[in-house]
């Protein structure tokens, strides 16, 4: 049997081979969450018999609080192992002994710089979706068994009480607002630092590419940074979480605030942090292309 092979999409490949590498070091912490979890899971069940002796039964309790704080705890940091290797495999593939061999596979820059973002932007966001759901997850489980929902409403009445509070709903959506936001922000400090070692790399600043890419990170992170909340000055665009679990949305004039009562969100940064990475995207993946000279 004859006939013509349909040829292979590279940049699938490309894909390929910087996920099966990436997953060799970043996948062991989520081997790791799910053994605590398992753990967990045992001193739940374990808890809820009555085989076990008061001192063994103390002993398991006491495993069941390590593993909450430890599991919260690998889950926060699992977000910094992947920011480094976000640096330290863009660096190695691109810029170290790979760097040639990278450049010379039949890609584009775009494809190049493209795969790193999709590949390790995509370890970030499941990152993030893990810390959430866990710490959710942990902290509801302590907050309904360990703490108990009596002493949970009776400080959310004392704060009533106390003044003119936002309501525990608006808090969390507030939390999460941020946590967003710091999210988004670790995306465009990774795009920044993506750019600053792109063109630490050129030509003239070659000899001392290291030197050179910590001034221009600092330098642009301070311009992009500024930018980015500076926008809010010119367009205030507001997000506020209602008692009735609805979203008001809108634009903040200039002179005006929003009461205590609310938990206001701006949310114009986050559209210009945004707007501003596909922008420094295409800026690197520029250099990269007409500009970097490899060693």
């Amino acid at each position: 049997m004859t006939g013509v092979s349909k040829p292979k999409n590279k940049f699938l490949m490309l894909l390929k081979n910087d996920l099966l590498a990436s997953a060799r070091v970043i996948s062991l912490f989520y081997i790791a969450l799910v053994l605590l979890l398992a753990v967990f899971g045992v001193c739940v069940v374990l808890q809820r018999t009555d085989i076990l002796s008061p001192a063994l039964l103390s002993k398991v309790s006491n495993v069941h609080n390590a593993t909450i704080a430890i599991t919260l705890i690998v889950s926060f940091l699992l977000i910094f192992v992947t920011f480094f290797f976000v640096i330290y495999d863009f660096f190695k593939s691109l810029f170290g002994p790979q760097g040639y061999l990278s450049f010379t596979l039949p890609v584009s820059s775009n494809q190049l710089l493209g795969s790193k973002v999709i590949v390790y932007g995509g370890w970030l966001v499941l990152s993030y979706i893990v810390f959430m759901f866990t710490g959710g997850f942990l902290l509801n489980y302590t907050a309904d068994v360990v703490i108990g929902q009596e002493k949970i409403s009776f400080v959310q009445n004392l704060m009533g009480l106390l003044g003119d509070f936002p309501s525990m709903t608006q808090l969390i959506a507030y939390a999460v607002y941020v946590t967003v936001l710091f999210f988004v922000i670790i995306l465009s400090f990774v795009s920044i630092i993506y750019f600053a070692i792109t063109l630490a790399h050129v030509r003239q600043l070659q000899k001392h590419s290291l030197l050179a890419s910590i001034p221009i990170f600092i330098a642009t992170a301070a311009v992009f940074t500024g930018i980015a909340f500076k926008m809010s000055d010119v367009v205030n665009f507001v997000m506020i979480f209602n008692d009735d679990y609805t979203l008001s949305f809108g634009l903040l004039e200039k002179g005006y605030s929003i009461t205590s009562q609310y938990a206001g969100m701006k949310i114009t940064p986050i559209f210009a942090f945004i707007i501003l990475d596909v922008g420094m995207f295409f800026l690197t993946s520029y250099i990269m292309h007409k500009k970097v000279n490899l060693k």
